[in-house]
């Protein structure tokens, strides 16, 4: 049952499926506030139903923190299509999705995620003028911007460096956001390490100045700086005491297998940037098309993410926890004083 399901504390599910395209979906609203809830599409080959409603719940609620933190107030939500179809029957997919999110009336809105490509997302908003992030400024491209700030503001905070020059990155998952990322670090004067399993990826990358490292490697290599920005759950029980970094910051979704490890990593002495917040700067590109907002509104969004990481950081420390535990906290107070004033 969805309603015993552990990560259920959602305002809507809704499961999809249509034989004559092939689409199996879930959509998934967390939070409404008389605003649309936001959240990308995901396309992924799950390994059944109940992995892809973990991801979609975990994901949907994400969003709603993503969303509070950075000073925003959209629901949070996601979508996520059960399958990765072959190219005869990919736009047949996509459009079915479009309908899917048309159907729910304007309250939910979906762009780009894992799995779509903007290609893929233009097509779709051809369909549903729900579906979003084509504007101005691509979300992938705010995201990895967000990612820098975050990185900048954890190395400040650990070291009293104001300077990126001479610190070592290594990034795990170089496609659009770690790519982009990857770049901006050479820009500062990183030393940037980084996997992928796509060779193309790899290419560019290395094409960039990026030292190329295995993904196993990546867990375990020395670095001031970790940027986890592939899937979600890489640290975990196996993984965090192979880490050998002092900072993680990535712009993946959801990066604890579970919150205990939020703990462990802490016990270790690494700091760690609230997911949510360092790779929010693709919802504050939706937000600013939403609201007719200009560029600078946006990137300017983004720059005050380090006021939020700092005041995460220093409570954090005072507390004697992990940041992880902070942030949520600091959501938690925010999204109770939204549904209060939505029941008003």
């Amino acid at each position: 049952m969805v309603y015993d399901h552990p990560e259920f504390d959602h305002r809507e599910i809704h499961f999809h499926q249509d034989k004559a395209t092939g689409l199996r979906a879930i959509v998934a609203i967390h939070t409404a506030w008389g605003t649309p809830s936001i959240g990308g599409c995901r396309m992924r080959d799950y390994s059944d139903e109940a992995d892809a409603l973990k991801d979609v719940l975990r994901l949907s609620r994400g969003m709603t923190y993503k969303s509070v933190m950075a000073g925003l107030q959209y629901g949070g939500a996601k979508a996520v299509i059960i399958g990765t179809p072959d190219a005869k029957h990919r736009n047949n997919v996509l459009n079915g999705m479009a309908d899917v999110v048309n159907g729910l009336g304007g309250r939910f809105r979906t762009g780009v995620d894992v799995g779509l490509s903007t290609a893929d997302v233009e097509m779709m908003s051809s369909r549903s003028s729900y579906v979003v992030g084509t504007g101005k400024i691509a979300p992938d491209e705010l995201t990895a911007d967000g990612v820098l700030v975050a990185i900048k503001t954890a190395v400040r905070f650990r070291t009293g460096l104001n300077t990126l020059a001479g610190i070592s990155v290594c990034i795990l998952g170089l496609g659009k956001v770690g790519g982009r990322l990857a770049q901006l670090l050479i820009d500062e004067g990183a030393a940037v390490f980084g996997a992928d399993l796509s060779e193309k990826q790899i290419a560019d990358a290395r094409s960039r100045g990026v030292e190329i490292v295995s993904v196993d490697q990546a867990l375990r290599q020395r670095c001031d700086v970790f940027a986890p920005c592939a899937l979600g759950g890489v640290l975990n029980q196996q993984t965090i005491p192979e880490l050998n970094c002092s900072v993680v910051a990535g712009a993946a979704n959801n990066q604890f297998a579970s919150d205990a490890d939020a703990d462990a990593l802490a016990k270790r002495g690494i700091l760690y940037v609230p997911d949510y917040i360092a790779n929010s700067g693709g919802l504050i590109a939706v937000a600013a098309q939403l609201g007719a907002e200009t560029d600078d509104w946006a990137r300017k969004k983004v720059r005050d993410l380090e006021h939020t990481l700092l005041s995460v950081f220093e409570a954090a420390r005072s507390d004697r926890v992990s940041p992880h535990v902070t942030a949520g906290k600091m959501a938690d107070e925010r999204i109770a004083r939204l549904n209060g004033r939505a029941r008003h």
